[in-house]
């Protein structure tokens, strides 16, 4: 095994809750990120203090490895809170911000940033005011999307070609497009979850005129996709594939969408109090986080799922998400008991 317990520095500077994580984000085996704020200092200081939470006093936090995990560097990018990052083919970064202004009901407003230096600085490059973003994509420094929340479930997905200077709208035509899960497969193709009187499938949205294509993946009733992941050695895109019913269970089963083929691996199974929390596949290597009753184990294959070994964590109760699973076996869990800010991460053989 290849474990390491690395403890983010708080602020308060005792085993405190001083962060609220949204996500993790791994570029590559040394390099990635962790985002949210520090919305637990509120709360402690509106209790000590006896009076109202003021979200307007959030701050973001970025921490920054560049050693696959083994430490982290806290940054910011200013006053309120991170919800989304990604990156584009350029390495540029894009977060979804949200301040709270300092009125009665602290009223959010969403904008996106950029950051072209790996998170050292950022700049807003589109103000959406209280328009709630549900997903920013962008596919290099000039081509993105947004999808944004509207009044009466009236989502829009908005498109850019300068960068996010300006915004237009790429109409679907279709329903039971999936706004949220939106990502680029290339420069002119989007792609997405499609649900319609309980089918899940996925849809090839054009980029330019908005045509949207549905894909059919022929699933077991009761089945659905969840999220994408790619296999960086590969390029292939996977889903993992999920019963409606959470309290069922059933093996791993893995949707890939590159070569349209649904894969079930048979490993042990515990029941229903099995709960998969991350995956990761590597050509033939597949790794997994799983909670069995309650405690997280690491299960990976170098044989395409033929065969399994079964890792211990130094801490087995842990946070069920966010996580973050790269490459043949890179790991970040977060505690979820004593340490709270311990982050349990594997470094790949």
């Amino acid at each position: 095994m290849s474990w390491h317990t690395t403890t983010l520095p708080d602020e308060t500077g005792t085993i405190g809750i001083d962060y609220e994580f949204k996500q993790y984000l791994v570029l590559d085996s040394l390099t990635g990120f962790i985002i949210g704020d520090n919305s637990l200092v509120e709360v402690g200081n509106s209790t000590y203090e006896n009076r109202s939470l003021d979200r307007s006093n959030y701050q973001t936090v970025v921490f920054k490895t560049e050693d696959g995990g083994i430490s982290f560097d806290k940054l910011t990018a200013g006053k309120g809170s991170l919800e989304q990052i990604v990156r584009d083919t350029q390495k540029n970064l894009y977060a979804i911000k949200t301040n709270y202004m300092a009125d009665p009901i602290n009223t959010p407003k969403y904008s996106i940033i950029k950051s072209t230096d790996f998170a050292e600085s950022w700049q807003q490059i589109s103000d959406f005011d209280t328009h709630r973003i549900l997903n920013v994509q962008f596919y290099n420094d000039t081509i993105g999307i947004v999808g944004i929340a509207g009044g009466f479930g009236k989502n829009q997905l908005l498109k850019t070609i300068d960068g996010g200077n300006t915004w237009q709208e790429l109409p679907i035509s279709i329903k039971g497009v999936n706004l949220s899960t939106m990502i680029f497969i290339g420069k002119n193709e989007l792609y997405t979850h499609h649900t319609i009187d309980d089918v899940n499938q996925t849809a090839t949205v054009n980029f330019t005129t908005g045509e949207t294509k549905i894909n059919p993946c022929n699933l077991m009733q009761g089945y659905r996709l969840r999220g994408f992941f790619r296999d960086h050695i590969t390029g292939h895109l996977y889903s993992e594939v999920n019963k409606y019913n959470p309290k069922e269970s059933h093996q791993l089963m893995l949707y890939n969408h590159t070569t349209q083929q649904l894969n079930t691996y048979d490993f042990v199974s515990y029941g229903n109090k099995e709960l998969i929390i991350g995956i990761t596949v590597s050509q033939n290597y597949i790794g997994v986080l799983r909670q069995d009753n309650g405690k997280t184990f690491y299960y990976y294959s170098t044989d395409t799922g033929k065969n399994w070994i079964k890792e211990n964590l130094p801490e087995y109760l842990t946070a069920g998400r966010p996580v973050a699973m790269y490459g043949r076996g890179l790991v970040w869990v977060k505690n979820s008991i004593r340490n709270l800010y311990d982050m349990q991460v594997r470094k790949p053989k």
